[in-house]
């Protein structure tokens, strides 16, 4: 009765570890929504959280890996790469931890109570409260950094990560394949592995800080521009309308005169300086500041452009993202259409929206004189400085991938077009 007992606790532990690698895993990628797979999911990653490691024997450490990868394609829809790079942080945390477990307790609980005792028994299934405690500790205090590392880190950062993290997978695998006879000899290299890999996550939580903190400034540095250049226009509305009476007695003395026709020109120049350069385009503040500074920078360089932005109540894209999004892909635009001569043919529409069954759409579409320059998917620039620009489109591709949206890219002759579609509930 007590070993039954004893048991039941175990596997409820076993249980309970499952679900706190299950949360930290789901931090780094989006679950899949029917409840049936996340439960089937927390009993795979509990037992494969609680699997025993023991020295010199290759069979557990070897099949579990791949059952990893699969779990995280049957429970997760994220991209390949961070199903991939979620392995190669965390499997070399649950190796060690498991084999320290395993090591300390295992030893200690038979040299008091032997071997195949109901003490032993008893309390090797008590000892699963190691790594049960440690993950929901990991998962209490790092699961902020971690949403953080998935919004920010673009592909080439989580490549990189998984270089750093193939160093401890090689230690773990060389450590329980040719494990010493005193097995107690590796337990620091198998700490020196986990560390190395929390050590890791918080480098790349760091990194993804300092991009954010990036993202921000510029953010910070649209909006000042933007209420600058709302200050400008109320200063001219102002100085407008305090030569209002001279502009209508101007106007009144042409039609007195009869000289019709140079009153109404007169008339629709006024009206052009009226309009005020700073639109409301949306509710959000920091999207609307980026859209006037880039549709007030068509006008200038006059270019026909037509906005039509339905993306009120989107709360699933950060405005980050968002605006990295509209800036980049306009900035392309502008520079498309500034590159023909004829000012009649340049023309810019964009058109973003948010569905009531959550779903974000953006089409953007501007006429172009340059040659496209493709290869492999990938689009360059075709400025000299190929260094500093030509990034736009990839940055755009990145955050697409995140949210594991769609992006197609078309362009004729004459026209280029970027259509996105992401689901953001």
């Amino acid at each position: 009765m007590i070993e039954i007992t004893a048991e039941t606790i175990g596997r409820l532990i076993m249980l309970a570890e499952g679900y706190f690698l299950y949360r930290i895993l789901g931090c780094l990628m989006k679950s899949r929504e029917s409840i049936i797979i996340q439960g089937i999911g927390i009993i795979i990653y509990g037992g494969m959280a609680s699997i025993n490691i023991y020295p010199n024997d290759p069979v557990n450490i070897t099949y579990v890996l791949p059952m990893f990868f699969l779990a995280n394609c049957f429970v997760f829809r994220s991209g390949w790469l961070i199903r991939f790079s979620s392995i190669m942080l965390f499997y070399p945390i649950i190796i060690a931890v498991n084999f320290i477990q395993g090591e300390l307790f295992g030893n200690i609980i038979l040299l008091f109570f032997g071997e195949g005792t109901v003490g032993n028994n008893v309390f090797y299934n008590l000892s699963f409260i190691f790594p049960t405690a440690f993950w929901l500790f990991y998962w209490r205090r790092l699961r902020e950094r971690l949403r953080g590392i998935c919004e920010l880190l673009d592909q080439t950062s989580w490549i990189l990560l998984d270089i750093i993290c193939l160093a401890s997978m090689a230690a773990i695998y060389s450590g329980i394949y040719f494990t010493p006879r005193e097995s107690y000899k590796i337990i620091p290299c198998m700490i020196a592995c986990a560390v190395t890999n929390m050590g890791s996550i918080r480098l790349a939580s760091d990194l993804a800080d300092r991009v954010r903190g990036e993202m921000e400034r510029k953010n910070l540095r649209m909006r000042q521009d933007y209420y600058e250049e709302l200050e400008n226009s109320q200063l001219q509305l102002r100085k407008f309308r305090h030569d209002m009476k001279n502009h209508f007695a101007a106007a009144e003395g042409l039609l007195s005169e009869g000289k019709t026709e140079q009153a109404r020109e007169y008339l629709e120049q006024l009206s052009g300086h009226m309009e005020t350069r700073n639109r409301r385009f949306c509710k959000n503040e920091i999207v609307n500041a980026v859209l006037n500074v880039k549709y007030n920078a068509a006008l200038c360089n006059d270019i026909d452009c037509f906005f039509h932005i339905s993306i009120d109540g989107m709360t699933g894209l950060d405005n980050i993202s968002l605006c990295t999004v509209f800036a980049n892909t306009l900035d392309n635009a502008l520079e498309a259409c500034m590159k023909i001569e004829k000012t009649k043919e340049r023309r810019l529409s964009v058109k973003a929206r948010y569905t009531e069954n959550g779903y974000f759409s953006y089409e953007i579409t501007n006429t172009k004189m340059n040659e496209v320059r493709e290869k492999r998917g990938r689009f360059f620039t075709d400025k000299e400085n190929t260094k500093s620009h030509g990034l736009g489109i990839s940055s755009v591709q990145e955050i697409v991938d995140r949210y594991n949206g769609t992006m197609e890219i078309s362009y004729t002759e004459k026209e280029f077009s970027v259509v996105i579609l992401i689901e953001v509930m």
